[in-house]
């Protein structure tokens, strides 16, 4: 009798076991299975892992910060090609110019905005700048010097780091402590309920070649996610502790390896760096599109062409 292999499911990272849901959808979805018992385990098994999927990415904003930061660079770089051209006109010899500058140059000078400091107390500074720039005597200084255009890109590249970042407070606040961790179980356990309906098919259905089929196919992915389990634990094996009839340890089938004792699970909410708990508000390590979680304390400063530090105004 063929049987699915058990992989602990539950030392899986986040992002690794969402992978590992996904492909199992994908698969069975190209089964195509019509068993009428199947379709329905199987649909409650796509409820669960939507659900999953979107704790998952609630527990993972580094997108919406990655978006955020992004906009405030583009705002930076804008807000310093305006302060460089305005003072290209300072001191020209040209009357219109210099006058326009003139005007323009002190209102720069009075909120001398850092494009270093912390994302909100930027923000704030640029909130007065634009207001100051938007009056209409300053608006007609701007379109004497040609920096309408520049001006208009700054203010909204500036309202679109206000928006992700009200954005990025909505999903912090829609959080639920254990909910990613109560997802990835009931998928588990909706999982384990196809796949025992495979197994049994396997056995009693009229034509059981492509549920046998089918689990030799799966049992294939599971060798792969299993290897993955045991680098991380430090007893690789290559797949060989993964055999045919569930020689794995999985909580839900109870030990089976010589009596040993499976190692505590990582907690699927604890972030997914190598070795240690997962933490979905620092999402890292192999989550999928990884990378920079803009979340450092200075909340995606970020630093203006040709260096470090502002232009001069004086």
């Amino acid at each position: 009798m063929n049987k699915f292999l058990k992989p602990v499911k539950s030392k899986l990272k986040n992002a690794q076991h969402y992978s590992f849901m996904e492909a199992f959808k994908s698969v069975m979805e190209a089964a195509g299975f019509t068993a009428a018992k199947l379709v329905t385990l199987f649909a409650t098994f796509l409820a669960c892992f939507a659900n999953e999927n979107h704790w998952y990415m609630q527990s993972r904003i580094s997108e919406i910060i990655r978006r955020r930061d992004e906009a405030d660079k583009l705002r930076d770089r804008l807000y310093t090609k305006l302060h460089q051209l305005v003072k290209v006109w300072v001191d020209s010899g040209n009357v219109a110019m210099d006058t326009a500058a003139g005007a323009l140059i002190k209102v720069f000078k009075l909120y001398k905005l850092n494009t270093q400091a912390q994302l909100d107390e930027e923000t704030g500074v640029m909130d007065n700048l634009i207001t100051d720039l938007s009056t209409a005597d300053m608006l007609a200084h701007l379109e004497t010097i040609g920096a309408t255009w520049l001006f208009q890109q700054m203010v909204e590249a500036h309202n679109q780091v206000k928006a992700y970042r009200l954005e990025e407070g909505t999903e912090m606040s829609s959080r639920v402590i254990g909910a990613l961790e109560e997802a990835r179980k009931n998928s588990d356990a909706a999982y384990n309920d196809v796949t025992a309906m495979i197994e049994a098919l396997s056995l009693t259905a009229d034509d059981t070649a492509p549920y046998e089929a089918f689990i030799r196919q799966w049992n294939g992915t599971l060798k792969i996610y299993q290897d993955i389990i045991d680098r991380k634990s430090g007893n690789s094996t290559s797949g060989n502790t993964a055999n045919e009839g569930g020689t794995t340890t999985d909580p839900e089938q109870g030990g089976e390896n010589g009596g040993e004792t499976p190692e505590t699970p990582d907690n699927p909410d604890t972030p997914d760096t190598p070795d240690t708990p997962d933490n979905p508000d620092n999402p890292g390590g192999e989550e999928p599109g990884g990378g920079d979680n803009g979340g450092d304390d200075n909340g995606g400063g970020t630093t203006p062409p040709g260096g470090n530090t502002e232009p001069d105004d004086n």
